[in-house]
């Protein structure tokens, strides 16, 4: 009896840590949301716009289409994400990989849409604490596709920072090259940004061996960080 109640407790400790996460992850994107928000009522802006908040920077995208029918307003949502997406490449000096339209402004013939955007890193990051994705990886976005290289590397095996830095780099071409070099692209092997979105289908095989020399010769680091104790977490990128 006292078995089945300690297991009892065990799950229910476990389903209410579990909605304590999500319930967190969910008022941090609402604060992102509104703060966003009130930032473009205050003093309106098109364009990219960089904001520092007090949990973070947040990147946003504001795009105006012209004289659009009622009827239409909604529909074109994927026309303004994708004009949001070509900015953001032009305007920000880090790839954003997700587009969430968080308001539409509608004024006469014109409407802006609103767009908070994911970067690259952060997309990355949320990932890897959830779960460890060690290895290359293609991020399948709407526009965009990247191939990823993710190492982690015990701190303790290295006596130099430098060392480590050179083993993470070699590893990560490796692990690029076994990609590219495969007979398969496995489902496994890609990550979705928008599991919604048509436009984020898996990449095939024969383009990314099309492509291989180059995203080999232009991995670029995108951070480096301690995510795990004691560890160090590297992730190189390229786009194509």
């Amino acid at each position: 009896m006292k078995k089945i109640v300690s297991f009892l407790i065990f799950v229910c400790s476990f389903i209410f840590n579990n909605n304590i996460r999500a319930q967190s992850f969910s008022d941090e994107k609402n604060a992102a949301i509104n703060y966003v928000k009130r930032v473009f009522t205050s003093s309106p802006f098109e364009g990219v716009k960089k904001l520092e908040g007090e949990a973070g920077n947040y990147y946003a995208v504001a795009v105006t289409l012209m004289n659009i029918p009622k009827d239409s307003v909604l529909s074109l949502v994927s026309k303004a994400q994708s004009k949001a997406q070509l900015i953001a490449e032009q305007g920000f000096a880090e790839p954003c990989v997700k587009f969430e339209m968080i308001d539409r402004i509608e004024k006469g013939s014109q409407n802006t849409y609103l767009f908070l955007c994911t970067t690259l890193e952060e997309f990355i990051t949320e990932i890897i604490k959830k779960k460890s994705i060690d290895g290359a990886r293609i991020i399948s976005a709407p526009s965009y596709k990247y191939i990823v290289s993710t190492i982690t590397l015990e701190n303790a095996k290295y006596t130099t920072p430098e060392m480590r830095d050179k083993a993470a780099f070699m590893k990560a071409k490796q692990l690029v090259n076994t990609l590219v070099n495969g007979s398969t692209i496995t489902s496994d092997q890609i990550i979705r940004t928008d599991e919604n979105d048509k436009r984020t289908e898996i990449t095939s095989t024969e383009i990314v061996k099309e492509h291989a020399m180059g995203f080999i010769q232009g991995l670029e680091l995108l951070f480096v960080k301690e995510i795990n104790q004691n560890k160090t977490t590297y992730v190189y990128y390229s786009k194509f």
